[in-house]
């Protein structure tokens, strides 16, 4: 019988969503290669290659990819019929194949949403060795099939839409902001190397955290339109967890370059506000709580700008306290008066 820890670790890659992409993608395969056989059309293959070109992990990024692949496919078919057309009329076959997918390469380049123009150009004008088949009618069986690779993505995609990227990235955000907070109010500071290999694996875990916000806004514009949330709120959370971070890092060479002070119960008193308050932003995103009091942290800064000897503190604290105010108001909540 398989203990409860081992049940956890198995469901907790899908309770995360780091199976999910996988399994959902396997399934569009299988239905779009189904629904090509079940309609008996022939190279089944060319709707599975389009599920495989449009499916993403999120649904509103499939979506997207989706309507792009469907304008770039449209496109790229008819040039390539047109192609068809040419070498029905005596065109040779490699010089109007060349033509139509060069000139679909130079538009692509300019025009994003054609990327998909020349490969579906080039399927159609390939088409052909299917006996008791013009080249046409291949071409049109092709479309037909691409059609149906982009109609099971998106068909998948919504089906499976409990899959959120705002929720991951909430947790994401969390998760890195607690991290940030932990290591302010540490006891032990980490020596300069092993505080720079930290510094660079979190910021590689905000270059991901900009990718979940690309997806979790895709989301909010697909499901929600009209919501305040198509206005692109996670992109904002994530630049905001980037400056935090910046803030924490400049407090933290503070903290270092001022070893004789650090032991002064102001500067403690300071390190203790910001990383509460951080801590407890991170439980406002994460939905454990309402975004925090940052009064404590606006009393630390203002002090610290009236003592001399503090004067160091008074711009990261500045700083971060009107990040996390800046964060606090994305989330929705009043923003506490200035200090």
């Amino acid at each position: 019988m398989i203990g409860a820890p081992a049940l956890q670790r198995l469901t907790d890659p899908w309770r995360h969503g780091r199976w999910r992409p996988g399994v959902q993608l396997a399934a569009a395969v299988a239905i779009a290669w189904g629904v090509a056989v079940v309609l008996h059309l022939p190279e089944s293959f060319w709707a599975v290659m389009s599920v495989l070109i449009v499916m993403r992990p999120s649904a509103g990024s499939t979506l997207d990819a989706g309507w792009n692949r469907v304008r770039g496919t449209a496109a790229g078919a008819l040039c390539g019929l047109a192609g068809v057309w040419m070498q029905h009329h005596g065109t040779p076959a490699l010089a109007s194949t060349l033509a139509v997918v060069m000139l679909l390469s130079f538009a692509s380049a300019a025009a994003p949403g054609l990327r998909s123009a020349p490969v579906a150009a080039l399927i159609i004008l390939s088409a052909g060795g299917i006996p008791g088949q013009s080249a046409l009618q291949v071409a049109l069986l092709r479309m037909a099939q691409i059609g149906i690779g982009v109609g099971v993505a998106l068909a998948v995609s919504t089906v499976v839409s409990e899959y959120h990227a705002g929720a991951r990235f909430d947790e994401s955000c969390a998760a890195l902001l607690h991290g940030i907070a932990k290591r302010m109010v540490a006891a032990r500071q980490p020596a300069d190397a092993e505080a720079e290999r930290i510094h660079s694996g979190t910021r590689v875990a905000l270059g991901r955290l900009a990718v979940l916000a690309d997806g979790a806004d895709l989301e909010a514009r697909w499901w929600r339109r009209g919501d305040a949330t198509a206005r692109g709120p996670y992109r904002d959370k994530a630049r905001l967890a980037a400056r935090i971070f910046q803030d924490a890092v400049v407090l933290d060479r503070v903290f270092r370059q001022a070893r004789d002070t650090a032991a002064d119960a102001t500067w403690r008193e300071a390190a203790q506000a910001a990383g509460t308050a951080i801590a407890g932003m991170a439980d406002a995103l994460a939905g454990r709580s309402t975004p925090p009091d940052l009064d404590e942290l606006g009393r630390c800064a203002q002090a610290s700008r009236s003592v001399p000897s503090n004067a160091l503190l008074a711009a990261p604290l500045s700083l971060l306290f009107d990040d996390l105010r800046r964060l606090q108001h994305v989330l929705g909540a009043r923003s506490p008066s200035s200090a």
